[in-house]
């Protein structure tokens, strides 16, 4: 599947120039290999939505100071700060790297990220009863935070 991205200004009106680009795409592919293809068009930025705000936003909805990401430490509700802005940032922010994401938890490397991810999974899967007190939490405020942006 091919994509093709699209500003935040040009996202609210994918007009006419936009979607001529993305057929005309996807039948030069379909002409050159004889593939049908789906191009999809999304905005690769939000307006008023950024991973910085969005990471303040977590911190304040488990009330902790946003310099939490970036302590060197093991505390579990550090960690599970951390845990949970990932899965987050993951979600709404696609085109993060896990790099980009690690660059915000205080240098850490991407398979950190790639650990805090899968244990995220876990607790949640686990049904761990803190984690996911937690988690709704941050749900509740990240889902209000983005309507009120919108």
């Amino acid at each position: 599947m091919y994509y093709t991205s699209v500003s935040a200004t040009q996202a609210s009106t994918v007009s006419s120039p936009a979607r001529r680009n993305t057929r005309a795409a996807a039948d030069m592919v379909k002409e050159m290999t004889g593939m049908n293809v789906a191009v999809l068009q999304y905005p690769t930025e939000m307006v008023n939505n950024t991973p910085q705000r969005m990471l303040h936003v977590i911190a304040m909805a488990l009330d902790m100071s946003p310099e939490a990401y970036k302590m060197k430490t093991r505390v579990r509700n550090v960690v599970e700060l951390r845990f949970i802005a990932t899965l987050f940032l993951r979600q709404y922010f696609p085109a993060l790297t896990l790099q980009q994401i690690a660059a915000y938890f205080g240098g850490q490397d991407h398979s950190s990220v790639i650990n805090g991810l899968s244990r995220a999974y876990n607790l949640i899967y686990i049904q761990d009863a803190e984690f996911l007190k937690k988690y709704n939490a941050v749900l509740k405020s990240v889902t209000s935070w983005l309507r009120k942006e919108a």
